[in-house]
């Protein structure tokens, strides 16, 4: 039998961690985890796979709970809590069984240190956005270089609204469905009795939570579920992916975790990034600015510097001290850079950057174009492409601000219309 370290008995019989609600095995009852791969329904790759095999070595279950339920579902999942005998003054939490050991936490073995590391989740906060005061968004690649598994066949699909929404059901790390951006917060309740698919279907179509809003950029949103953050996927400017996350910072004693992370993969998650977020993004690229300030900085060649301009662009979208820093190329020497800085600037609206375009541009067919564009600037009420190719049998893929239907334009057609430009 594996030997209780010092502090077992006393923390075992400790009210104050009973009523956080872990239930622990007796010692003779303790399992040694079994080095497979993870259950939580996400991408992986090698990388990740040889961190949870090393991570997880050596551990035994001790205990488990409390737990929190998935809604619409019916069913919990409970924190698990590990034990390693070589390394005995320290206890690991998984906030689920189905989270890789990469992910769990270690604790001092304290009824102090059990609750703050399950303080952010245990019991489950009630947020909306306005109080998850946290963001940050990563680059996930051009829309052609985004792939995702299709659920049935495994094989790596486009990256497309679909195929992403099949691919989230299987994810453990958040509710089963997801809203579009006529929403601003999460439509769903947090506590949601078991439902049948048809009522799921039902309430989606009646409060039309799939629909994109005209006007807002494109996105899929999922509520996490253990720190209830959002995990959004979005299309800028029909061709730019990226994720883009509302969260309340993590407890403390889950950023070495995080941080141990960064170093490992060279991933740049911020060090107070939920953990249940990291497992929901884990599969995909997820590149921040120090990964790509390069492109801007000291371009190889014109088009990188343009494409660097699109995607942080898209990264610093909504964030206009940062877009401040793209007025340096409106008197770049290329026109070709400061044609791009303008459909930039009618891509978000940003007046600003038309403005000065217009001051100091010195060819005369760029200033006509420039003056139009800043006069007619939001005439037209939004964007129309349907980016997630979504089609909802009796629901419409996009709403305006009154809730009334939008007739979109598909992604086939601007292909088509694409493909005649360049002819």
């Amino acid at each position: 039998m594996t030997p209780q370290p010092q502090w077992w008995v006393g923390l075992t019989a400790d009210p104050a961690v009973r009523a956080l609600g872990v239930d622990w095995l007796n010692p003779e009852e303790w399992e040694a985890f079994e080095d497979s791969d993870p259950s939580d329904g996400a991408m992986t790759n090698t990388t990740f796979s040889e961190l949870h095999a090393a991570a997880c070595e050596g551990k035994y279950l001790v205990g488990t709970g409390p737990g929190v339920s998935r809604r619409f579902m019916g069913f919990g999942t409970d924190v698990c809590w590990y034990l390693d005998p070589a390394k005995p003054d320290t206890l690991w939490c998984a906030l689920d069984s189905s989270y890789p050991a990469y992910l769990w936490i270690p604790v001092e073995p304290t009824a102090a240190g059990i609750a703050e590391v399950l303080s952010a989740s245990h019991p489950r906060p009630a947020l909306q956005r306005t109080e998850l005061t946290s963001f940050t968004r990563g680059f996930l690649g051009f829309h052609g270089d985004v792939e995702l598994p299709n659920v049935y066949s495994g094989e790596f699909v486009e990256f497309n609204g679909h195929d992403l929404d099949r691919y989230m059901t299987m994810v453990h790390y958040t509710e089963v469905d997801s809203w579009g951006s006529s929403h601003l917060d999460d439509p769903m309740a947090d506590e949601v009795e078991p439902a049948s698919p048809l009522v799921m279907s039902a309430f989606k179509r009646q409060n039309q939570t799939s629909a994109q809003l005209l006007g807002r950029i494109p996105s899929m949103n999922w509520r996490t579920l253990h720190s209830r953050s959002y995990v959004s996927f979005e299309i800028h400017q029909r061709d730019i992916v990226c994720a883009a996350v509302h969260y309340r910072p993590s407890p403390a004693s889950h950023h070495n975790v995080v941080a141990q992370l960064r170093e490992e993969t060279g991933i740049d998650y911020p060090v107070d990034l939920p953990l249940d977020v990291i497992g929901t993004l884990g599969g995909f690229g997820f590149s921040r600015e120090q990964d790509l300030i390069g492109n801007l900085d000291d371009p190889e060649t014109l088009g990188h510097l343009i494409s660097g301009m699109r995607v942080f662009a898209a990264l610093w979208s909504g964030d206009l001290r940062s877009t401040l820093r793209l007025r340096r190329f409106t008197s770049h020497a290329d026109a070709e850079v400061r044609l791009a800085l303008a459909r930039i600037a009618n891509w978000y609206g940003y007046r600003f950057l038309f403005e000065e375009l217009a001051l100091t541009e010195t060819d005369p067919g760029l200033l006509e174009q420039f003056d139009y564009l800043q006069v007619t600037l939001g005439t037209d009420g939004g964007d129309r492409y349907n980016a997630f190719d979504d089609h909802f049998s009796g629901s419409p893929v996009m709403v305006d601000y009154n809730g009334d239907p939008v007739e979109v334009e598909e992604r086939a057609d601007w292909y088509d219309d694409e493909e005649e430009d360049e002819e």
